[in-house]
C-alpha cells in the first residue's frame, strides 16, 4: 500500500497540512476508495493511501507529477464541478486512462476553494457513504478558505511594499520586520515572471502556479500578483547573492508542466527591506529587457544588462529622438532591409566575429560580408569606426524596443 503524503502548498504550516491529511485519510478509511485532496486547479494537495493495483493512470500521474492535464480539467469541467454546490459524478474516459470519479467541492464563505476526489471505479459511492464526505468539504473548505485568506494578506502587504508610495512602502518595511519575516542581516531580492505573450490563459495559470509551494523558496519569502505578471520577493544568503537567486528561479521553473511559458527578471538585492521597491523595478525591467531583446533571457538579471540598461530604463517618447538619424535610414528600408538589420545585430552581439555571425545565421561569411557592406553604404557608416560601431549596435537594439509589445 502506498502511503498518503502532502504537497505542500503556498505557506502553510507543518500543522496545517497534516490537518488536511488526516482529514483525508479519515475520509478514505470510512467510504474505501483511494482519495484526494486538489486545488480549484485539480493540483493534488494531499492523498490518502492508494493501493497500486486500485488507481488508474491519471491519478499515477498526478502522484508522480504533482500536477494535472489540461484536458481533465476541461473534462471535468463540463459537469459543472466549477458550480456544483455538492457531489458530481465523472464518468470513465477509459482510452486516456481516466476512470470514473466522485467529486466533492470543499466550500467556505460561497467559495470553492478545492475538490475532494474519489475514484469510483465500480459505482459504489451512494448517497449514504458521501454524506460523510459532504461534511468533511466543509472542514476542508474552512481551512482552505483561511489559508486562502492569509496568502492575500500577504500579497497585499508585498504590493505595498514594492508598488506603493514612500509611506505606503515604509508602514509594509516596518510590519515585515516586526514579523521577523527574514533572516537578520539577510539581503532580499525580488523576481518578476512574466508568461511570455502575456496572453490571459497565460496569466490564469501562472496565478494558480503561484500559489503553490514548489519547495525552492526560502523561508518567509512572499508573492504577489501584478498586471504583467507575478513578483516573488526572497531573502538571499550575503555570500551568495546572484548564485542563489538564479538557483532560486531554476528551482521554480524545475519540472512545472502546469506553467506557460515564462519571462523572468531578477532585480539588483538590497540591504535594507525599504529598498525592496528598487528590486522590484529592476526584476519588472530586466523582464521586460528578455522580452525585447531574447538574447538575454528567458531569464535576464538585472546585474548583466549593461548599456541596455539605459535604453530599457528610458521612456518610451524619449526614445524615439534618440536614434541616430543614419540608423533610421537602415530603419526605413524595411522590410526589405530586414536581413541587412539582423545580419548587423548578430554581428554586433558577436563582438564582430563573422565566422560566428555565419553559423548563428546559417549562411556562408561570404554573404555575411556582402550584408555588411551593404548595411554600411546604405546608411553612410564605417564599421572599422567603434563609435559608428557603437551608433549601430544601440540602434538596433533601440529599434527592438520601439517595435516590441512591450513598450
Amino acid at each position: 500500500m502506498q502511503t498518503p503524503f502532502c504537497l505542500a502548498l503556498g505557506r502553510w504550516e507543518a500543522a496545517v497540512l497534516q490537518e488536511l491529511q488526516d482529514v483525508i485519510n479519515d475520509i478514505s478509511a470510512e467510504v474505501g476508495v483511494p482519495t484526494s485532496l486538489t486545488d480549484t486547479r485539480l493540483n493534488s494537495i494531499v492523498f490518502g493511501p492508494h493501493e497500486d493495483t486500485g488507481i488508474d493512470s491519471v491519478r499515477r500521474q498526478a502522484l508522480l507529477l504533482r500536477s494535472t492535464p489540461e484536458w481533465v480539467r476541461e473534462w471535468f469541467g463540463r459537469y459543472g464541478i466549477d458550480k456544483a454546490v455538492g457531489p458530481v459524478r465523472i464518468p470513465a474516459d477509459p482510452e486516456r486512462g481516466l476512470a470514473s470519479r466522485v467529486v466533492v467541492p470543499a466550500r467556505y464563505a460561497s467559495t470553492t476553494c478545492g475538490y475532494i476526489c474519489l475514484l469510483d471505479v465500480h459505482h459504489e459511492l451512494d448517497e449514504t457513504r458521501l454524506s460523510t464526505v459532504v461534511d468533511a468539504a466543509q472542514e476542508l473548505g474552512r481551512v482552505l478558505y483561511l489559508d486562502q485568506q492569509a496568502r492575500y494578506s500577504d500579497a497585499d502587504l508585498l504590493a505595498d511594499l514594492v508598488r506603493g508610495s514612500a509611506a505606503v512602502r515604509g508602514k509594509a518595511a516596518a510590519r515585515l520586520s516586526e514579523q521577523g519575516r527574514f533572516p537578520v542581516g539577510w539581503p532580499i531580492t525580488v523576481l518578476f515572471l512574466r508568461p511570455l505573450g502575456g496572453a490571459t490563459s497565460g496569466m490564469d495559470a501562472l496565478e494558480h502556479w503561484l500559489w503553490r509551494d514548489h519547495g525552492a523558496l526560502p523561508r518567509g519569502a512572499l508573492r504577489c500578483l501584478d498586471p504583467e505578471g507575478a513578483v516573488i520577493l526572497a531573502p538571499v544568503p550575503p555570500t551568495a547573492v546572484p548564485a542563489h537567486a538564479q538557483r532560486i528561479v531554476d528551482h521554480l521553473l524545475a519540472g512545472n508542466h502546469d506553467l506557460p511559458e515564462l519571462i523572468v527578471g531578477i532585480g539588483d538585492a538590497q540591504s535594507d527591506l525599504h529598498d525592496a521597491h528598487l528590486s522590484y523595478e529592476h526584476a519588472h525591467l530586466a523582464a521586460r529587457a528578455a522580452m525585447v531583446w531574447p538574447e538575454t533571457g528567458p531569464v535576464c538579471s538585472w546585474d548583466r544588462l549593461g548599456a541596455l540598461r539605459v535604453l530599457i530604463g528610458t521612456p518610451g517618447h524619449v526614445l524615439r529622438y534618440l536614434m541616430d538619424p543614419r540608423v533610421a535610414l537602415l530603419i526605413e528600408g524595411q522590410p526589405s532591409h530586414a536581413g541587412l538589420i539582423d545580419t548587423l545585430e548578430t554581428y554586433l552581439d558577436s563582438g564582430c566575429d563573422n565566422q560566428a555571425t555565419a553559423a548563428r545565421l546559417h549562411v556562408h561569411r561570404g554573404t555575411v560580408y556582402y550584408r555588411l557592406e551593404k548595411a554600411a553604404a546604405l546608411c553612410g557608416m564605417d564599421l572599422s569606426d567603434g563609435l559608428d560601431r557603437l551608433a549601430l549596435h544601440l540602434g538596433i537594439k533601440l529599434l527592438r524596443l520601439l517595435e516590441s509589445k512591450a513598450d
